[in-house]
């Protein structure tokens, strides 16, 4: 499972971005995170896919 990690928190589809990370929206793939942060993201947003995993560890 991936993520989409965006300054300010993470990539929520329920409107902007969220700071925790169980109410992130959450990619099967890495393929498919990318391309719905470039739909739902405006071009001056930089955003990083990220594995759930491993950043919930980083996050501890």
């Amino acid at each position: 499972m991936y993520v989409v990690k965006m300054r300010g928190g993470y990539l929520c589809a329920n409107g902007g971005p969220t700071k925790h990370l169980k109410f992130a929206t959450r990619f099967d793939t890495r393929k498919k995170a990318e391309e719905l942060a470039e739909k739902w993201l405006r071009s001056d947003i930089n955003y990083k896919v990220v594995d759930l995993e491993s950043e919930m560890m980083a996050s501890k």
